[in-house]
């Protein structure tokens, strides 16, 4: 077949590729200024866009290595091209410069690199179905990998995880080549894949064992000297390609390997051996089990079996080699300490893969389907497949359309309130929050719209602040004129779901002997408030949603003198050694 037949009969499966990517990128794109200047996701603010931009201060090792580096340089090189107008070379500190006043283009350029990976994602999985099967195949299995909510929810953030797609996608296409054809450029291939996908997201490693479990294969039939001979040299070019790949991506993870090792130590410690507060009674299984359901959908996740069982009648070993990493990586998040629906993303193309193949068997298995309206029911079981999905996807993009709950919070103190004001504020808000702004929205230097004192006896992480909370520590807010408390619902979720009675018994006391000044909710008022989730409490999906942000309440101590200003921590204060602002 002429390669211009070949791009003739492929033409219209590429149009409605477009059509699919567009589609998902209007979902991902449209209103991924949310929050913005304030970076309210955790990870966001402080793991990738910042250390991108601080690079142009001359050092390219992002000194940083609990993620891998791709990403990052990718979101440096993206600044590069748009603040130099196409010519990544020059001066820029007029980038670092507009960071520190006002971030919103520079987050923006980061999650729309977030955004046009997964559509790199999107086209891989089309393209591994379509050369494993065939094009309507890649199209389903695209449609479903698009339109999943974990795949949009997570492109809409300037994190690392979407960048797993497209090498996952390839990694799993080579290492099925590799097991049919037992070649060493698939073998070659698969590793340059997998080390991307490192680059990315340091678990999306195991998807090695995909290629590990094609080079294996042939041994299950004969071991003698040139089946082993042929396994090694393909074992040495996946190994080789994979370090080479990685190297690219992190190379200061080798130049700089004392710190790596020592931040990965500490990762692991912390992943593996400490609940996170508000998760030790969770079941990690269970967990990821449930995420499946709505960052996948039930009629995907369903698909994505059924074309487990039904490849697994037809051909066996890519059953197995498509099975492998998915279910490897679901064990290994499943058994650590804390749990994140995103950290199982890099196993999407897989199951997208497996659906895709379900869903275009299904339709061929119609009984006297007439042959001219095969396109129309395999394009109408492929809107009921990704239909949970693109749903949640638009109700999502919709309610971040509107401003965050915690704007409207600082927006009611700023009115009502005079700068350097003392209060409490619950740690869900970024420190650039506390800032005093001009009229033209420029940060006024040293200067604060609220005094943030953060106690030592709660000097925590939000993740960790509720597990020191107390009732006696209103008595401290009293003493020092700290009289305005404002309390979040992701904050105090942990709480309720820890069941910590001493933090319980501190918000008890605080509604007894304050009155509530302010309230803001993010739910339609027919909804309700909906309980705390480390997952869709961030990422929205919940039809309960008309805004972004917490519930929010602010109250007022009675019997407190509200004092304003920077506090001046005495000898034996029991505030003593605290970090105050």
């Amino acid at each position: 077949m002429t390669r211009r037949r070949r791009l003739r009969e492929e033409a219209p499966y590429l149009a409605l590729l477009a059509l699919i990517l567009a589609v998902g990128l209007y979902l991902r794109i449209n209103n991924n200024d949310y929050g913005l200047p304030f970076v309210y996701y955790a990870d966001e603010g402080s793991h990738f866009t910042n250390r991108a931009v601080a690079m142009f201060g001359g050092d390219p090792n992002p000194g940083y290595f609990q993620n891998p580096s791709a990403f990052t340089y990718l979101v440096h090189l993206a600044l590069r091209l748009y603040f130099g107008h196409g010519i990544p070379f020059g001066s820029f500190d007029h980038v670092v410069e507009l960071y520190g006043d006002n971030p919103t283009r520079i987050y923006q350029i980061g999650r729309v690199m977030a955004a046009l990976l997964c559509a790199a994602g999107v086209v891989g999985v089309y393209a591994a179905a379509a050369r494993l099967w065939d094009r309507r195949t890649g199209l389903v299995a695209a449609a479903i990998l698009c339109f999943s909510f974990l795949a949009v929810a997570y492109s809409r953030i300037a994190v690392t995880d979407t960048g797993t797609l497209l090498p996952v996608a390839l990694a799993l296409l080579c290492a099925i080549r590799l097991q049919e054809r037992r070649t060493w450029r698939w073998a070659a291939g698969a590793g340059a894949a997998a080390g991307l996908a490192i680059g990315f997201k340091y678990t999306a490693g195991l998807v090695l064992l995909a290629p590990l479990v094609a080079i294996a294969w042939p041994l299950l039939e004969r071991r003698d000297a040139a089946t082993l001979k042929r396994a090694a040299a393909h074992l040495g070019a996946l190994v080789g390609t994979t370090v080479v790949a990685f190297a690219i991506t992190t190379p200061y993870f080798f130049l700089d390997f004392s710190t790596a090792e020592r931040q990965l130590r500490a990762q692991a410690d912390m992943a593996g051996g400490l609940s996170k507060y508000g998760q030790e009674h969770e079941n990690g299984f269970l967990y990821y089990g449930d995420s499946l359901t709505w960052g996948l959908g039930w009629l995907a996740l369903i698909a994505a079996l059924a074309g487990l069982v039904l490849l697994w009648r037809r051909h066996r070993a890519r059953a197995v080699l498509l099975a492998v990493f998915p279910l490897a990586l679901f064990v290994y998040l499943a058994l650590q300490q804390r749990y994140f629906g995103r950290w199982l993303l890099p196993a999407y193309p897989a199951l997208a893969l497996l659906g895709g193949y379900a869903v275009v068997r299904a339709v061929a298995a119609i009984p006297r389907l007439p042959r001219r309206l095969a396109p129309a029911a395999l394009a109408v079981a492929t809107i009921a497949v990704v239909w949970q999905g693109l749903a949640a996807d638009t109700r999502s993009m919709a309610v971040l359309g509107h401003s965050d709950t915690r704007e409207a919070a600082r927006d009611w103190l700023v009115r009502n309130e005079k700068p350097s004001l003392r209060i409490m504020i619950e740690p869900a808000v970024p420190n650039r929050w506390f800032w005093r702004y001009a009229e033209d929205g420029r940060p006024l230097a040293r200067t604060r719209q609220f005094v943030r004192a953060l106690m030592r006896d709660i000097k925590v992480t939000r993740i960790e602040y509720g597990r020191t909370l107390r009732p006696e520590v209103i008595d401290t807010y009293r003493e020092h004129g700290f009289c305005l408390v404002m309390t979040m619902s992701l904050i105090r979720g942990r709480t309720v779901n820890a069941r910590n009675p001493d933090a319980l018994a501190y918000y008890d006391r605080l509604e007894r002997e304050a009155d509530r000044v302010f309230h803001v909710s993010p739910f339609r008022a027919d909804a309700g408030p909906q309980d705390f989730s480390f997952d869709l409490s961030y990422n929205y999906y919940s039809p309960a949603y008309e805004r972004p942000g917490p519930e929010i309440d602010i109250y007022r101590l009675r019997d407190c003198a509200q004092q304003y200003g920077t506090l001046e921590v005495g000898a034996g204060s029991s505030l003593a050694g605290a970090a105050l602002q």
